[in-house]
């Protein structure tokens, strides 16, 4: 299956990224896009960045990332619910490490792409998971850069690896789910594409 990106017109690519940033303020606002599990809480936010990156591109990725990061600030100013909450105001907390993040995913799904008969699936799927770890490093490593007494202070003096671990449950039940999704999303394209060209076929014949 050729690169998304590389078929889509660039009407279709603004289309594209406007729906799934406004996927990302309604996830945002309405709290849907924030899951209970047990003792756990979980984001799916940062998917549809994800998701615009695979199949839109590296520009249209760092803007999706960008309005994930601006909503977080908005969201961290008018209802802070998180003891680091307040922190998010500061954009270089909030918006940096998801724009930052977008562009690592961009360079994650182009590097695989690089390996010789690599499903574009499997691609996909490496790519969330791994980018999903690699926006979790970010924003708490953004944190302790730009923020670090105040978060040490919130938080009773824990420094960044141990933060880092007690967030590990979250880092990865969030990177399952962006991998399964993902993978969801292209398997769908996958089989749309071989329908399309199945009745192609037909229609020559």
């Amino acid at each position: 299956m050729k690169d998304t990106a590389e078929r889509l017109t660039l009407t279709k690519k603004l289309a594209l990224t406007g729906a799934f940033s406004a996927l990302i303020i309604v996830l945002g606002i309405t709290k849907i896009g924030f899951i209970s599990i047990g003792a756990a809480s979980i984001t799916i936010l940062h998917i549809p960045v994800i998701l615009t990156v695979l199949l839109a591109g590296l520009p249209e990725g760092i803007f999706a990332g960008a309005v994930f990061g601006i909503l977080s600030l908005i969201m961290a100013a008018m209802t802070p619910s998180g003891i680091l909450d307040p922190m998010f105001v500061n954009p270089l907390c909030s918006v940096l490490p998801r724009i930052l993040f977008a562009a690592a995913a961009w360079g994650l799904w182009k590097l695989l792409n690089l390996i010789p008969k690599m499903p574009k699936i499997l691609s996909a799927g490496i790519s969330s998971f791994l980018a999903t770890v690699i926006h979790t490093l970010l924003v708490l490593g953004s944190l302790y850069i730009f923020k670090g007494e105040d978060v040490r202070t919130a938080l009773g003096g824990i420094g960044y690896l141990a933060l880092v671990g007690a967030c590990g449950l979250n880092a990865i039940l969030e990177s399952a789910s962006s991998t399964v999704i993902c993978i969801a999303v292209f398997t769908g394209l996958f089989i749309s594409a071989n329908s399309k060209s199945k009745l192609s076929k037909e229609i020559e014949n």
